[in-house]
């Protein structure tokens, strides 16, 4: 066979199969002897194949793309091979070309879950948008568990124009990813707005003369499951749930009875609250009424709606002085246990955990310390549910590799276990993403405490056993005394006196041969912000 020659896939049976050319480097595989290009027995063939996938798993991409081509133009008819080289030519950018060959994987394995993902993926990117939708939706037909797919499934419909999705399919599965406790929920605000958006406000503002109404919103669990799970970012539902939170708080220091399901929204507004840091504004009344809530509660009348309306300003724990009694209450309500939990046990939990991270250095900067202190009152972001899961784990070439397409690297690691630094990680959201990183040790760096703790506590919840976290300042990140393969560092530099000094000292710890990604505000991005803030000065507000 000449180095240049085309064969057709599957020439027979597949006329309309892309072809592929046959590398050069075919002749050196030859001459390694693992290859015979004249005869080849069943026993080599999946000595070849088993070689392919192992290349693949490796990350050396480009040594396993040249033996799937080969295995291919042989005829060989392998579902794995198939599917791995369609997702290789998807990142070279050849997107129409990996969808023949993913769904060439899925004619020879018609249940073949992981070709239906990367399948979607690929259509995604040639903007079948409503194909890609059906495809991950079969991954979850054929295996409900398969690793990663309701993720990929929210980031899909984030990124996808709804519109022309089926709203029906996208109502079901919406209810779905809300259902689950795995997914990152914000994600999916625009399809829900997209669903909801028009009638949960005139609901919401019908309330607002007849509170009656309020079953309309109850009797729907998307939008209770929502107010939990979500940070909603809209005025005109902000400025109603805001009138609707006062109208309760009137309501129950007066003595007036919530029901069941009344009470049920008001937990979820309570969620909703504690999520947004308590961003909705007071009135002069309702600090009346909720002085009046917190007297009958330190005399003795502690009840579940009582501790609802109070959690929906203030996160319980910060009331444990006033009211003892609360770390002891029970219920038998599970929503009810849930906000005691988030409110209570795990702000507790935190503040233990802060007592035995490990502190490097001293954060003298003026910058530092007011970005310290920022964070310490607010640790951000505050996240519920995220998916770490051991099969997600990657070759970090993949991993970055799928970051940067469709430029791609054909490089790989020397060490064994690969360093990671994550610098300004914050409340551990970076830390759960860098877990694609497969094989790694994982430190975390930060200015605030209490944003550390909110980590360390979310990284035992997950049972990651591979991270580090230290309180510290990155410009003496030296203090580490080691070097890292990859750090990632998003929304930090911007923040110092000096980004480039910032810069200088993460350069210093990063391997010759390592990876830095970084992630600043943009001027452009933040122009509204700027406006707003001229504003509240001219007014004084």
């Amino acid at each position: 066979m000449k180095k240049h020659d085309q064969i057709k896939l599957n020439k027979k049976k597949d006329p309309d199969v892309k072809t592929f050319p046959v590398p050069s480097d075919l002749e050196d595989i030859k001459k390694e002897g693992i290859i015979s290009l004249n005869t080849i027995s069943n026993d080599s063939k999946e000595q070849i194949i088993n070689h392919a996938l192992k290349l693949h798993s490796q990350g050396k991409i480009l040594e396993a793309s040249k033996y799937y081509q080969y295995i291919i133009n042989q005829g060989f008819q392998d579902h794995r091979v198939f599917s791995n080289y369609g997702v290789i030519l998807k990142n070279l950018g050849k997107l129409k070309e990996a969808e023949l060959s993913l769904r060439k994987a899925i004619e020879l394995m018609p249940n073949f879950e992981e070709a239906y993902y990367n399948l979607g993926n690929v259509l995604n990117d040639l903007g079948k948008a409503q194909e890609a939708f059906d495809s991950h939706l079969k991954v979850i037909e054929i295996n409900p568990i398969f690793p990663n797919i309701y993720t990929s499934l929210v980031r899909l419909i984030k990124d996808l124009n709804l519109s022309l999705l089926n709203k029906s399919k996208l109502e079901d599965i919406l209810n779905i990813l809300l259902e689950r406790d795995n997914v990152p929920h914000n994600e999916l605000l625009k399809a829900f707005y997209f669903l909801y958006r028009k009638e949960i406000i005139i609901n919401l503002e019908g309330l607002e003369s007849d509170f009656s109404k309020i079953e309309l919103v109850i009797n729907k669990k998307i939008i209770i499951n929502a107010l939990k799970k979500m940070i909603l970012k809209d005025l005109r539902l902000e400025k109603s749930l805001t009138k609707i939170r006062e109208k309760l708080c009137n309501m129950i220091s007066t003595n007036k009875n919530i029901n069941c399901s009344q009470l049920e929204f008001l937990i979820a507004l309570a969620e909703q609250c504690f999520l947004n840091e308590y961003i909705y504004s007071l009135s002069k009344e309702e600090n009346i009424s909720i002085n009046i809530i917190l007297k009958k509660c330190r005399d003795g009348e502690l009840n579940e709606t009582n501790i609802s309306i109070l959690s929906c300003y203030f996160p319980l724990y910060k009331l444990l002085n006033q009211i003892p009694l609360l770390k002891s209450f029970n219920s038998s309500n599970k929503s009810i246990i849930e906000l005691i939990k988030s409110q209570i046990s795990e702000p507790l939990k935190e503040i233990q955990l802060s007592k035995s991270i490990k502190k490097l250095g001293n954060i003298n900067e003026i910058t530092s310390q007011i970005v310290k202190s920022q964070y310490e009152d607010n640790p951000y972001p505050k996240w519920k549910f995220g998916n770490e899961s051991q099969a997600l784990k990657t070759n970090p070439i993949i991993a970055i590799n799928a970051e940067i397409k469709p430029n791609s690297l054909s490089s790989n690691f020397n060490s064994n276990q690969l360093r990671v630094l994550i610098a300004g990680c914050g409340t551990g959201l970076q830390i759960l993403d860098a877990q694609r990183y497969k094989d790694s040790k994982i430190t975390g760096i930060d200015l605030s405490l209490p944003s550390l703790a909110y980590a360390q506590r979310k990284i035992n919840e997950l049972k990651s056993n591979n991270v580090e976290l230290i309180q510290m300042d990155i410009l003496e990140v030296d203090l580490l005394e080691e070097k890292f393969d990859i750090i990632e560092c998003g929304g930090v530099l911007h923040h110092m006196d000096h980004p480039s000094k910032g810069l200088q000292a993460l350069l210093g710890v990063l391997k010759k041969n390592g990876f830095l990604k970084l992630g600043l505000y943009s001027e452009l991005a933040r122009q509204k912000i700027v406006e707003a803030r001229n504003y509240i000065s001219r007014k004084k507000l």
